[in-house]
């Protein structure tokens, strides 16, 4: 036990990084790793990916918010997208979460690879050729206000099915609506707090109607010492992350953004 309490300690302070760094949640490290544990500590195989899901998304909201908290006091979060997109983005996690079982989860597993490595396709070649990296000279889409929303629903939905925060699909969407990059990376960090509830919600509330046997010192799919430990690991180096973020130069950081995406990418294939 004292073991697997300094890998959840370790494994939330990576995701806490993570979260203030470049507005991912965590997941991409978390969900792995907690499989890796939960498969030696004797949960069953019938629960362990659900349960590995739901902590994830419980944990990630912590971090989130702690990420999005630093990125606001650093100015970094622009909040009428916030309050634009977060009511699409929620009932986009909520249908998500409805129809996840109905979907075929591999299609989209395979279409969100794809975005991902075409994203992180773009940004490396933004840092081959050296240029695109002046914040303030990120283009303006022509996106109306109905698309955008439409796209962040339809994010969030992708997010819940496949047990994301959304920050590798948020921050290149917002980027491409004329959001600078570090802006883009404080504004998905606050969109995935509420998102990253929403979906924990869910999984709690399905793990105690299920019939499927829980682990001991678990609320429904939400493992709480892999939870505590995990926050615990996680609540300052969020900050800590949001803040080396103003010093990276946007070349940098965008390179490190287009590996976090190849990462995301590999991960979805052992979803």
């Amino acid at each position: 036990m004292l073991f697997h309490l300094v890998i959840y300690l370790i494994t939330g302070s990576i995701a806490g990084y993570l979260a203030g760094l470049f507005g991912v949640g965590g997941g991409i490290i978390i969900v792995p790793v907690l499989v890796v544990l939960f498969k030696t500590t004797g949960i069953s195989p019938a629960v362990i990916m659900p349960q590995a899901i739901g902590t994830s998304m419980a944990i990630v909201t912590v971090t989130s918010l702690m990420g999005a908290k630093a990125h606001c006091a650093n100015m970094n979060v622009d909040w009428p997208k916030v309050k634009l997109l977060l009511p699409a983005v929620l009932f986009g996690v909520i249908v998500g979460a409805l129809l996840g079982s109905y979907i075929a989860r591999d299609a989209l597993i395979w279409c969100v690879i794809a975005f991902e490595l075409s994203v992180a396709g773009m940004f490396l070649l933004q840092v081959i050729r050296k240029d695109g990296h002046d914040e303030g000279a990120v283009p303006k889409q022509a996106l109306s206000r109905t698309a955008m929303l439409a796209v962040s629903g339809g994010l969030g939905l992708v997010s819940s099915i496949v047990g994301i925060a959304g920050g590798t699909l948020f921050v290149p969407f917002l980027g491409f609506c004329g959001v600078g990059m570090r802006k883009a990376i404080g504004t998905a960090t606050a969109l995935g707090a509420p998102l990253s509830l929403v979906a924990a919600c869910v999984y709690l509330l399905t793990g105690l109607l299920s019939h499927k046997p829980l682990p001991a010192y678990s609320i429904g799919y939400i493992y709480l010492p892999a939870f505590l430990g995990c926050v615990a690991g996680g609540y300052w180096t969020s900050k800590h992350g949001a803040s080396l973020g103003l010093k990276f130069n946007l070349r940098w950081l965008k390179l490190a953004f287009a590996l976090i995406l190849l990462g995301a990418a590999g991960k979805m294939l052992f979803l």
